[in-house]
């Protein structure tokens, strides 16, 4: 089966372009400095490896530390973005300007996507795993 074919970790290896995407947009309008551009892309290349990784253990029977990790990294981003850009700004979350605080919902509901993405990949290789061990009985 084809990564475009397996809609979860193709949306989730999407999503993973999206936040670099979305950091060059704002570049693009002088609304992120190059610190958060290169964050962006951090962000996006390491989501993207996780989720092309976690696809090629897509088949084995046992849980690899790859399909952990399509969980642990939004929830690494949901805890670091908006400390990095309080550190940066040095103002607190809530006070963000507009344009900001808006950088901060797209990168928070894109890491929130993925996690949902990564518990469906969790339950769909707890199937896999299931029917694997069933035909081998």
């Amino acid at each position: 089966m084809s990564i475009i074919k397996n809609k979860v970790y193709f949306t989730y290896i999407l999503l993973g372009s999206l936040y670099f995407i979305s950091k060059l947009i704002y570049y693009i309008f002088g609304w992120v400095c190059f610190a958060g551009l290169m964050l962006g892309l951090i962000a996006s290349v390491l989501t993207i490896l996780i989720g092309i990784a976690s696809f090629k253990e897509y088949k084995k029977a046992g849980k690899s530390i790859v399909h952990w990790l399509t969980t642990l990294g939004p929830l690494i981003i949901i805890l670091y973005s908006p400390l990095h850009m309080t550190m940066r700004l040095d103002i607190p979350v809530f006070r963000f300007p507009a344009e900001k605080m808006s950088i901060l919902l797209i990168f928070e509901s894109l890491a929130i996507a993925q996690l949902i993405l990564s518990i469906l990949i969790h339950k769909e290789h707890n199937e896999i795993a299931r029917v694997s061990k069933s035909k081998e009985k």
